[in-house]
This record gives C-alpha cells, structure tokens and sequence, in this order.
C-alpha cells in the first residue's frame, strides 16, 4: 500500500498521521503529515534500518517524534504485512 492513515497516541492525544511510501535511488521511505499539538501542519520521513526490520525517523526529526518512533514503525510494517 502507498498510502495509509493511523491514529497515534501521543501524550493523552490522539493524533491522525497520514503515511505515503516514496521509492528513490537511495531506497524506500516513508514521508508522514499530522499535525501538532497547535494544529500546525508538521512533516517528517522515516527511512527502513540497516536489517529491514524496523523503521527509523530521518535525523533531524522533532524530538517528540522519537517517543513514538516504534509506534510509527510499527504501524509501517503491521500495514506492509497486510
């Protein structure tokens, strides 16, 4: 699938992140748009690990996006599995 939606939990909030798989010379990433705690528009990507199994927010990401890291991989490989 190129594009799916998940609601996260972040903090006491849900949150709705919408994924969109991109494909380029240098591998497969994920680029994913929500929106934070103020409403503001907010983007970010994750790239696949050196092993294949996981996914890993790009460096240079918000730091709140690293308490979710595994819930967004996660959502990655549950939607890739399917």
């Amino acid at each position: 699938m190129n594009q799916f939606s998940k609601t996260i939990a972040v903090g006491t909030e849900d949150r709705l992140f919408q994924f969109t798989r991109i494909e380029n010379v240098n591998g497969v990433k994920f680029f994913i748009t929500s929106k934070d705690l103020s409403q503001k528009p907010i983007s970010f990507s994750l790239k696949q690990n050196e092993h294949g199994l996981n996914w890993k927010l790009v460096p240079g990401s918000l730091r709140w996006l690293y308490d979710i890291e595994q819930e967004l991989s996660d959502a990655i490989v549950e939607t890739r599995d399917n």
